[in-house]
């Protein structure tokens, strides 16, 4: 698992330092729940999906397992607003993930 410290939130996003450390989405959840205890309500962990974040995770995990864009995907940015093709296309990447 990787500290809680690892997380910058802001009202508009979370974003994770060496997220590609955390496997499990049992992990995953664990650490997003610290993050939202420590947080203010108006960060943007508290205000999205425990769901959304996760899938968004996810399919950033898959691709860094597959060596694409290993420099942009190691780390991830949970953006409060996203398109809808955005939220389509983590739907489907991150049901390919199977840790």
């Amino acid at each position: 698992m990787i500290p809680v410290e690892n997380a910058i939130t802001t009202p508009t996003n979370t974003h994770i330092l060496d997220s590609c450390k955390v496997r499990s989405k049992a992990e995953m959840r664990e650490f997003l729940e610290s993050v939202r205890q420590q947080s203010p309500s108006e960060m943007a962990v508290c205000q999205r999906s425990m769901e959304s974040m996760l899938r968004e995770w996810r399919s950033h995990n898959f691709f860094y397992l597959f060596h694409v864009f290993r420099s942009r995907t190691k780390d991830v940015d949970l953006e409060l607003k996203q398109t809808w093709y955005r939220e389509l296309f983590c739907r489907v990447v991150s049901f390919l993930y199977f840790w």
